[in-house]
């Protein structure tokens, strides 16, 4: 027991020992080894330091490997570079003392401290070294592209930001004018060009943009009048010659950016009318997918739009395939390399989220697969995967009727903005529709089919109603589709069709489209083979063609045939029209269920009656000799279009009567001299557009919203007691669209006499010239027949309601019961009706989809709406109202909602344009009940200063000729805030603002004021900011200012020195304001950058155009030095865009631009000054007669300013001296000075070059100068 306790303690005896020698002698050891080992410290240093840098070369190579890939570096790899950063030139640092340690008279002393601190970094550098291995080392991080989202459809990726930024840098370079962007079919080439042009257009490069789509084969006419239309004037030369000048003359003038979309070989702009590259009128950039068509057409830049990034794709799949970061793993997995297989193909890309949005994971894997393993036939080089992708998205429609549709699509050019009726009527024989049940039933399945191209964007959407596009990449892979399934399909533009003969393919086509024909014969009988043909389709808007009786016996499988002049048009139907024979061998066409002849002088077509197979038979826009009566027998018709015929014998409406198996009928016979019969009826119609006008806006009306069924009626004639009996009634009461023009037959309403039951079908109602209507809707005659309409609905689905010319009406609605809500009501229109003194709303109309209402010259309206239905008006856009005579209240009645109880929610927030004139009673255009808190019935409508402003969109206000709507302007009007905070009560203020927090409510664009008594228009009291806030001046929005005929306006703005700023005004006209004795006010901060017309008249109190202010003290105080201060400050305000200044009958003013000098006028052309007797100069400043070393000023100490000037007339100026001191006009100036006693001209222009200008003047100006220099 003895000898474990001495064996322990033995241990603990030995461990104390270590302890002490660790703790004891291992630090004296250490501090030994620094005072004698200071070369093994420093080579060790050495090492350490070359290790930690050949380290850190690597870490900067992953760095830049991983900023190329666009990832994110961890931060704490950027604090270990930042450390090494450090430690190496702290390093740096002990290497330069080491030399010099020997040197010292402390030797061992300095090596201790010095091998000490080496120690240190050796330790560091050791241990930086050994946490060099970071995981992970970078991530990959959202596109900050992303955050460039310019507009609905485009996303500004930085592969897009570069050549966007490109095209912008040339763009600005005015010595480039022609710009090429190249890119793959489908990259985005278009959408990229039009947000350049957008954006160049806001910034002011160019004053306008034109985008021209030009395609292949290019069509100059049709890229002439892309053109011509977007400048906005009319080629009306016939020859191409003519057009092409005239073109070229319009581009040459100004700056003009011209985008040319989709060119596939060179264009030669001399035929198109473009300008030459000399030109620095117009700049032009093109789209291509070739190289060689921009080296061709000698751009002096090309430039290149690359394809997205991996990352790039890979956040657009995402949104589009509705994909995030908590979708299944594995569906990430396979999502990715469905991108990567895209290859960066915008279109593809976009196609392939649309098609598997949705869909489960085994969709995914199979769709991965065929992208991996398809291999199309008959593919150009480069386009490989994208057609894959399309092909892919075709594949994957479950729709069946959507895939016939897609390959119908290919029959149309490109380009083509596809008309779904032709896609209908032309494309049956290639799909399924219309082969069971009613052709109603087969357009539902159409429009069902386009929604879901639509959605997969393999339709885009187009401009007009019922109408698509399609990307040429996708018509490409669709006519390839066609092809490889035996759906083979020919489909050209501008080709001559006897090169069909050299053609050994078309015996095997199943349908042939030739599109703009200039020839129209066809190939020889023995040429033209077609057996297997099912659709042909010849269109020529110039030529008509020659068809032989062998060549349609050759093509007894041929199931549609057209020959076209025109499209699907409701438009005017005014033109020449080319002859067009039909064969006899027609009657062999045993299975053409479709027959479309548009646009021909057809003579006979009594042979048409033999075709017992066609269910179709459109002959829209032609001429024949008379309807034949065999088309009665034709048992399978089911549409028949004779909409705009020229029939010369008057038999059509008897052969249509007859036709009670048609389906569908589009009918309007021009120069007709019979009317539809009363007894006609059609019991299987289900959709029809029948016409019975010579209106041609009703035609522009229809083509605008394309109705299923409308009726046109001009001067129909029935008893309105035996209407409901009649058999064609069932066209007035089932039709979408119903115009009625000179309505006889004691029709006093529409509802009940047409319709009991309320005409709920109807969208579109028109009546002009109805004599007899007192009222639309009269819920008080109650019959035996109309006893059930109590209980139902009336006009639900009216959208629009247009009424002209009805002189008998006196209210719209007369409906105490309040049947009608009118609540899909979007546009309401009535003009000339003389007796209407009230629309008479229904009580509990909701007016929630309203958003255009035209009132015009209706002198008995004494108001619209009731405060309850004004409450309703949440979209109105569009208030405009005209010659009302007896209008007072646009608002009817005065509601005190002194009762506290809130109505905030009286205000209209959409409305942009409000328009009243020529309303001589009008008192108040809205009443108290807009806002709370009123004090009085004055104001147009007053707010809390923390309510939602009643008009935050309001951009037009126009209010001319009404003369009592002065106290309609009262205390306060369209911007106001809470009463207590403003400092002073000005009366008649159309715009009075107390607090910065209505600066956003100032959003004019137009502000036309005629004939109303306001004292000012904008007046600003701001209150104090305090020491710390700077007052900073607001943007106002306006653009174009026009007031006339103000008889007691003082002032148009008011407030704070240099607080308000129109940098966008470009229009400014002042009339017959006899108390204005100031223009722009020091409010105005006096620069106006896109100031372009300026025109002041009869304003007899006017003293300045711009206030003197300040300027005016300094005068009095005649300090020279303030002077000369003043002056330098005056340098910077400038008028760059003035082009036009018209002064006239302003009798008190005598110096237009005070402390302005013509420098500040670069751009001004015309200058016109009549009738002011106390004017004597234009330009003054008192100091510049000491500034004798001016820019500008020529060898005689005279400056030749206003460089643009070309006209100037001075007229009746008695005390008028001179433009300017110091200051000539330059030769080439055109004058006319009357009346100007004063003026010597002779001082101004060096007498031999003004006898100079005087013969080589126009005779007529020569004369009235000679006379003024005699004078």
């Amino acid at each position: 027991m003895i000898r474990i306790v001495s064996f322990h303690m033995e241990d603990i005896f030995l461990t104390i020992v270590t302890k002490i020698a660790e703790y004891a002698v291992d630090p004296i050891l250490q501090h030994a080894r620094y005072l004698c080992c200071f070369n093994n410290y420093v080579g060790i240093l050495s090492n350490a330091k070359e290790d930690l840098e050949l380290t850190r070369v690597i870490m900067e190579e992953r760095v830049r490997e991983a900023t190329n890939r666009t990832e994110k570096i961890e931060p704490t790899v950027a604090k270990w570079l930042k450390d090494v950063e450090n430690v190496l030139g702290e390093v740096q640092l002990l290497e330069r003392r080491i030399p010099g340690v020997s040197k010292t008279y402390f030797k061992r002393r300095s090596q201790y401290f010095l091998t000490k601190e080496i120690a240190r970094r050796i330790e560091k550098m050791t241990e930086l070294n050994r946490n060099s291995k970071f995981e992970p080392f970078s991530r990959i991080t959202e596109l900050p592209a992303m955050k460039y989202y310019s507009s609905k459809d485009f996303i500004f990726f930085e592969s897009t930001k570069t050549a966007y930024n490109k095209v912008f840098e040339e763009l600005k370079d005015k010595s480039v004018s022609m710009i090429g962007l190249v890119g793959m079919g489908g990259s985005g080439k278009t959408t990229l060009a039009k947000e350049v042009g957008k954006k160049a257009e806001e910034l002011k490069l160019f004053e306008k943009v034109v985008v021209a789509m030009v395609s292949q084969p290019p069509n100059i006419r049709k890229i002439q009048a892309q053109i011509a239309d977007q400048l906005g004037f009319k080629l009306q030369e016939e020859s191409d010659e003519g057009r092409a000048q005239r073109l070229s003359q319009r581009l040459s003038k100004g700056n003009t950016l011209l985008i040319l979309d989709d060119v596939w070989e060179k264009l030669n702009f001399e035929s198109l009318g473009i300008p030459s590259n000399e030109s620095k009128g117009c700049g032009v950039l093109l789209t291509t997918r070739s190289r060689e068509v921009c080296t061709s057409m000698q751009c002096q830049s090309i430039i290149e739009l690359n394809l997205l990034t991996i990352e790039e794709a890979w956040t657009l799949f995402k949104l589009l395939a509705n994909i995030n970061d908590d979708s299944l793993h594995d569906l990430q997995v396979v999502a990715r390399e469905v991108v990567n297989e895209c290859k960066g193909l915008p279109i593809a890309i976009v196609t392939m989220g649309s098609t598997l949005r949705g869909k489960t994971l085994g969709n995914w894997k199979s769709a991965l697969s065929r992208l991996q393993n398809s291999k199309p036939l008959d593919i150009p080089k480069g386009l490989t995967s994208p057609h894959i992708c399309l092909k892919l998205s075709y594949d994957n429609l479950t729709n069946q009727l959507a895939k016939s549709l897609l390959l119908m699509c290919s029959i149309f050019p490109e380009d083509h903005e596809i008309d779904l009726e032709d896609l209908f009527r032309f494309g049956r024989e290639l799909g399924l529709i219309g082969t069971i049940g009613t052709l109603e039933e087969a357009r539902g399945e159409v429009h069902v089919a386009v929604n879901i191209l639509l959605d997969s964007y393999l339709f885009l959407h187009s401009n007009e109603n019922e109408k698509v596009k399609m990307h040429d990449m996708v018509r490409d892979v669709v006519l390839w589709i066609a092809s490889e399934r035996g759906q083979a399909i020919l489909a050209r533009t501008g080709m001559d069709p006897r090169m069909l003969a050299e053609d050994e393919t078309i015996k095997d086509k199943r349908a042939i489209l030739l599109w703009d024909l200039r020839n129209g014969q066809l190939p020889d009988d023995n040429q033209f083979n077609c057996p297997t043909l099912e659709i042909l389709l010849l269109h020529s808007p110039k030529v008509g063609f020659q068809v032989s009786n062998a060549c349609l016996e050759r093509m007894k499988m041929l199931k549609t045939l057209a020959f076209l002049t025109i499209g699907y048009t409701w438009k005017s139907f005014r033109f020449e029209r080319n002859a067009l024979s039909l064969p006899q061998s027609i009657v062999s066409l045993k299975s053409l269920h479709t027959l479309s002849l548009r646009g021909y002088q057809l003579g006979d077509i009594s042979v048409l009656g033999s075709l017992q197979a066609l269910e179709i038979l459109d002959l829209r826009g032609s001429s024949f000799q008379e309807l034949p009566n065999g088309i009665v027998a034709l048992k399978k018709l089911k549409l028949l279009d004779l909409y705009g015929c020229l029939i010369d014998q008057s038999n059509a409406y008897e052969v249509i009567r007859k036709c009670s198996q048609l389906e569908e009928l589009y009918l309007h016979l021009l120069q007709s001299k019979k009317d539809l019969p009363h007894d006609v009826s059609f019991p299987r119609l289900k959709r029809y557009n029948i016409t019975q006008t010579h209106n041609e806006v009703n035609n522009d009306s229809l083509n605008k919203c394309r109705p299923s069924r409308s009726l046109c009626m001009d001067g129909f004639n029935a008893s309105a007691q035996n209407f409901t009996s009649l058999p064609i009634k069932n066209l007035f009461v089932k039709a979408e669209y119903l115009y009625l023009e000179r309505l006889c037959g004691g029709y006093k309403n529409v509802i009940p006499s047409m319709d009991p039951q309320g005409m709920n079908e109807l969208n579109f109602l028109i009546l002009f010239s109805c004599g007899e209507i007192e009222c639309l809707f009269d819920s008080t005659i109650i019959t035996n027949s109309n006893v059930d309409m109590l209980q139902t609905k009336v006009f639900s689905n009216l959208t629009d309601l247009k009424l002209a010319c009805l002189d008998s009406l006196r209210e719209v609605f007369h409906d105490p019961s309040s049947r009608c809500s009118l609540e899909n009501l979007q546009e309401l229109w009535i003009t000339e009706c003389q007796q209407l003194y009230n629309i008479s709303f229904p009580r509990n109309s909701k007016l929630c989809c309203l958003k255009e209402i035209t009132i015009s010259w209706c002198p008995m309206l004494t108001s619209l709406f009731m405060p309850s239905i004004a409450n309703t008006l949440v979209l109105l856009e569009s208030l405009q109202i005209c010659s009302c005579n007896e209008l007072k209240h646009i608002i009817e009645g005065n509601v005190d909602y002194g009762s506290g109880q809130s109505h905030t929610s009286l205000t209209l927030p959409k409305l942009s344009t409000l328009r009243i004139e020529y309303c001589n009673k009008l008192e108040y255009i809205f009443p108290t009940c807009f806002g709370i808190k009123i004090k009085h019935h004055l104001s147009m409508y007053k707010h809390q200063s923390h309510q939602l402003h009643s008009l935050p969109n309001l951009k037009t206000l126009d209010c001319t000729e009404c003369p009592r709507l002065s106290k309609f302007f009262g205390q306060k009007a369209v911007i106001d805030s809470e009463e207590d905070s403003l400092q002073s009560k000005e009366k008649d203020v159309l715009c009075l603002v107390g607090s910065l927090e209505f600066k956003a409510s100032l959003q004019f664009k137009d502000l036309t004021l005629c004939n109303v008594g306001v004292v000012g228009v904008f007046q600003f009291q701001i209150g104090e900011l305090g020491n710390d806030k700077e007052l900073v001046p607001l943007n106002l929005d306006l653009s174009k200012l026009r007031l006339w005929s103000l008889p007691e306006l003082k002032f148009i703005w008011k407030g704070p020195t240099n607080f308000l700023n129109l940098r966008l005004l470009c229009s400014i006209n002042v009339s017959s304001c006899p108390k204005l004795k100031t223009i722009f006010s020091p409010t105005i901060v006096r620069s106006l950058p896109v100031l372009e017309y300026l025109d002041i008249h009869n304003c007899d109190e006017l003293e300045q155009i711009f206030d003197l202010g300040d300027a005016q003290e300094l005068k009095i105080l005649g300090d020279a030095q303030e002077l000369k201060i003043l002056y330098a400050c005056s340098q910077e305000v400038c008028f760059p865009k003035l082009d036009f200044i018209r002064i006239r009958k302003c009798n008190k003013l005598k110096c237009l631009f005070y402390n302005f000098v013509a420098g500040h006028f670069p751009s001004l052309i015309k200058m016109e000054i009549i009738e002011c007797f106390q004017l004597e100069k234009v330009f003054n400043f008192e100091h510049e007669t000491d500034n004798d070393d001016q820019e500008g000023t020529d060898k005689d100490g005279e400056q030749e300013l206003l460089e643009n000037l070309k006209d100037i007339r001075l007229s009746s100026l008695s005390n008028f001296k001179e433009i300017h001191h110091r200051f000539k006009l330059k030769d080439h100036v055109k004058q006319i000075i009357e009346d100007c006693p004063k003026y010597a001209p002779s001082l101004y222009l060096h007498p031999v070059k003004f006898c100079t200008m005087i013969k080589s003047s126009h005779k007529d100006e020569t004369i009235i100068l000679a006379l003024i220099y005699c004078a």
